[in-house]
Order: C-alpha cells, then structure tokens, then sequence
C-alpha cells in the first residue's frame, strides 16, 4: 500500500493590473506554504515554481478577447504521512487556490522495493533459462548480458485521476478522503547465456 502522496497544487489569478495578479498570487503561495511548512519538511517536501505573467483572453462571441492579466505559480509538496491527507486537503481549501491538479500516490520505500523487483526478475530469468537448457539438454554457461526492460515503466507510483477545483474559492471544511489503490512494482529484465553441449 502507498505511505505517501504527492499533491500539485495551482494558484492562478487574472487581475486587469499585471501588479494585482502578480500581488495576489504571491499571497496566496505565501498563505499555502505556510501550511505545508507545518506537514513536512521546507527544503526537501516542498518545490515551487516560478510566477509566471501573461496577457489572458477569453473566447467570446467568435473573438479571444482581452479580460486581464493572469499569474500563475504551481507547488508540488510531499506528504510523508498520508493518513493526514484528508486534514492537510481541508486546511488547503481554506485558501483561495485554483486547484489541487494531481494526486500522485507512492511509496517511501519505492527505490529498494524497485530493486528487489529487479533481483526476482533475474531469478526469474535464470529458472527459465534452466528449464530451457534442460529441456534442450545443453548445459547453461556464464552470463553474457543482463539489461531491464522498461518497457513496461516504472510503477512505484500512480495518479489517482482525481482533480480538486476550487476556483480561488475558500471552502474550509473537512478535506478530501481518497481510498490508495495498491501499487504494482513491476520489471523486466532480458538475459543472454552461454551455451555448450
């Protein structure tokens, strides 16, 4: 079962001033990591991007019309204890975000349980390669090549699809519940042996 979750969160303004979106904005970003500062750790859970600032037109009436200027700034924040997801979820919505775009859920043993995986594909890998020789009556020789296989991806992680629309509305309230579905650590590996009679 996934122990973590990494939310994307958006925080988007048109103002008619390029000063009050970029104003506002910045508020809000400040008010939002206030609150995760209190649900991890600043320099390694928490990654903001840049404010960015552009003209922002609307389709009206078969013509994109001018309505203002739009400031946008994105966090991506680590929770490392997911069962203070739903608290965590209703403190955001208390603040005048756009939306919580992604929720990604993981594991924080996600790197090992992915090298565990790959040693049981090459397990794998050798049995078969045995029953093979066997069945061919040739004797299996030394290793020549070894590689994964990522076709298939890495699956330490999955989204749950869901996204949270606030619409710079403040809700407050309980948060969201959302259910962790398992995740599947799953490789693949291609082998290469030597063979004799």
């Amino acid at each position: 079962m996934p122990n973590l979750v990494i939310l994307t969160i958006n925080v988007t303004f048109t103002k008619p001033r390029m000063v009050d979106a970029v104003r506002q904005t910045q508020e809000t970003v400040d008010s939002v990591l206030y609150i995760l500062e209190k649900f991890g750790k600043k320099d390694f859970d928490i990654k903001t991007s840049s404010i960015s600032a552009n003209k922002d037109y609307e389709y009206i009436g078969n013509v994109n019309k001018f309505i203002g200027y739009q400031a946008q700034q994105t966090i991506d924040f680590v929770l490392n204890d997911i069962s203070k997801f739903t608290d965590l979820t209703g403190k955001l919505l208390e603040t005048k975000i756009n939306s919580i775009s992604q929720i990604q859920f993981s594991h924080l043993k996600a790197d090992s349980l992915l090298r565990e995986a790959d040693l049981l594909a090459y397990d794998d890998a050798l049995k078969s390669a045995n029953k093979l020789t066997t069945r061919a009556n040739v004797k299996l020789g030394k290793l020549l090549f070894v590689s994964n296989d990522n076709s298939n991806g890495d699956n330490e992680s999955y989204s749950s699809g869901e996204r949270i629309n606030t619409y710079n509305k403040g809700y407050g309230g309980r948060g969201f519940k959302i259910s962790p579905e398992v995740i599947e650590f799953k490789r693949s590996i291609t082998t290469e042996y030597e063979i004799s009679n």
